[in-house]
């Protein structure tokens, strides 16, 4: 059975409380594809139809009653690596360097001036500030140079083991939300079908993930933040299906030698989640940056070399001079105020 029309099925059915869905919207989406346009076919996909959309609203009500809740091992150790990750960050970064990474590394908002996040917003990257795939696929080109000391299936098999542990209590460690789930989540099956040397689109490792999202919380379809994600991965897979990276998209590995090199690969990824998540941002917040081809392409990769700074900073900051990190703390401020400053002149 595809997964396509299961996962059309459930998002409709999650979304039907918060929004009015249109019974022939979802059926003309079931049956969009012609790859599997025969009258038996057909006839499959309307009883699946039939058969997900009366069970699946008595499986939401029922686990209202039942709540899933993670391993109380699992979120004993997400605490413990959040808190090791913040006592790292602040040796290494203070003052508007420290927010920003407490934001994009351990989800912590908190300490981000209201002043940069409305530059962020005003310029249409405030995808940034959320953890999400974007980080996940930076922390995972850290691991590349490991991936690559042996071919033997055993040692890929055991780094790959080592790296879905981690991510896992990544994801607790920040809280665990839709976006995290989703990219740990797709991480998880695209490296191990790659060990089993399956082949499957990168299109349906977040369609395994959304339908495990709505049966284990089914609340999760209607958060914001589900469905700036999903809306944000599709378009990205879209739009880099046929280059270069797509191998990366496939199963978390680079490709040996990139036509497209990594910093314009970044910024394509940026621009297709903007133009994913336009619909989104519209309906909830009415409005949208006009000056997200500004942000994407002059900002987004300053602010990328900001973040491995961070991560290398994180791992091997005993190991920097005093001078440097406190010279890197001040260009990223200046660069910060820059931003700030120039954003706050694009809206006067």
């Amino acid at each position: 059975m595809p997964l396509y029309p299961l996962f059309i099925l459930l998002i409709a059915v999650g979304l039907r409380e918060q929004h009015t869905i249109s019974a022939s919207a979802v059926l003309g989406l079931l049956l969009w594809s012609p790859r599997w346009r025969r009258p038996a076919n057909d006839l499959h996909l309307l009883l699946l139809a039939a058969l997900v959309l009366t069970l699946a609203p008595l499986f939401i009500e029922w686990r209202k009653w039942y709540v899933f809740e993670p391993p109380h091992h699992l979120v004993y150790m997400g605490s413990e690596l959040r808190q090791w990750l913040s006592r790292r960050i602040s040796r290494i970064a203070h003052g508007p360097f420290e927010s920003f990474l407490r934001a994009i590394i351990i989800g912590d908002k908190d300490g981000l001036h209201q002043e940069t996040i409305q530059a962020f917003g005003v310029l249409g990257i405030r995808h940034m500030l959320a953890v999400s795939g974007f980080h996940i696929g930076i922390l995972t080109s850290m691991f590349t140079p490991f991936l690559k000391v042996h071919k033997h299936r055993y040692w890929q098999f055991l780094l790959t083991l080592v790296l879905i542990i981690f991510f896992i209590v990544y994801a607790a460690a920040v809280g665990g939300t839709s976006s995290v789930i989703r990219s740990v989540g797709s991480f998880t099956i695209a490296r191990l079908a790659l060990l089993a040397q399956v082949k499957v689109s990168s299109m349906q490792w977040p369609m395994v993930m959304g339908i495990l999202c709505f049966l284990f919380e089914p609340r999760l379809i209607t958060t914001i933040g589900f469905q700036l994600s999903y809306a944000a991965v599709f378009a990205i897979l879209i739009v880099l299906r046929n280059s270069d990276w797509a191998h990366f998209l496939q199963h978390y590995q680079i490709v040996k030698h990139p036509k497209i090199p990594f910093w314009l690969g970044t910024i394509q990824i940026s621009l297709a989640a903007w133009i994913g998540t336009l619909p989104i941002v519209v309906h909830y917040f009415g409005v949208a940056s006009p000056f997200f081809l500004l942000g994407n392409l002059f900002v987004v990769p300053v602010y990328t070399v900001f973040i491995w700074a961070g991560l290398i900073g994180i791992l091997f900051g005993s190991l920097l001079p005093p001078n440097f990190i406190e010279w890197w703390n001040s260009t990223f401020e200046r660069w910060n105020d820059l931003v700030v400053s120039k954003s706050a002149l694009l809206i006067t």
